[in-house]
């Protein structure tokens, strides 16, 4: 079983298999008014936008820990650029371990803290790093192990 993820719309929204749709009182450009806005993100910026989706996030992990936690998928346009940020081929669907996108946003960290962006080969795209977050915190606190791009 599997849970959808849906951030291209005013709230991000998981669509459980089985179950009613879970809304979260968040949006990507919550985060990306909040200090994601700019390119690169500052260490503060990020944090901030930690702190925003965790306490959007909490009340409703365990609403999300009832469904089967095999796999979270994101069709959403939003992340296109962590395949290649990981050096895999997004031409089809891919599947990521939770390491995957733990890598993928130490890279935003990274950046963050003095990289330069074009070394770690980060797209300049605020909306990315914005996305990238918000699953990185489902994985985290929600438990899924795999996230499925398409």
């Amino acid at each position: 079983m599997h849970t959808r993820l849906y951030m291209d719309q005013s709230r991000i929204y998981l669509q459980p298999a089985d179950a009613d749709a879970i809304v979260l009182p968040l949006s990507l450009r919550d985060l990306l008014d909040a200090g994601l806005q700019n390119f690169p993100p500052t260490e503060l910026a990020l944090e901030r936008a930690i702190a925003l989706t965790e306490d959007a996030l909490m009340p409703y992990v365990p609403a999300l820990r009832a469904h089967p936690l095999e796999m979270l998928i994101a069709d959403d346009g939003a992340l296109a650029a962590l395949p290649s940020l990981l050096g895999r081929d997004g031409n089809a669907s891919l599947r990521l371990e939770i390491d995957d996108v733990e890598r993928g946003f130490n890279q935003v960290a990274r950046v963050a803290a003095g990289m330069p962006a074009r070394a770690m080969g980060l797209p300049a795209q605020p909306q990315f790093v914005a996305a990238l977050l918000v699953v990185r915190e489902l994985m985290h606190h929600v438990g899924w192990k795999h996230l499925q791009l398409s």
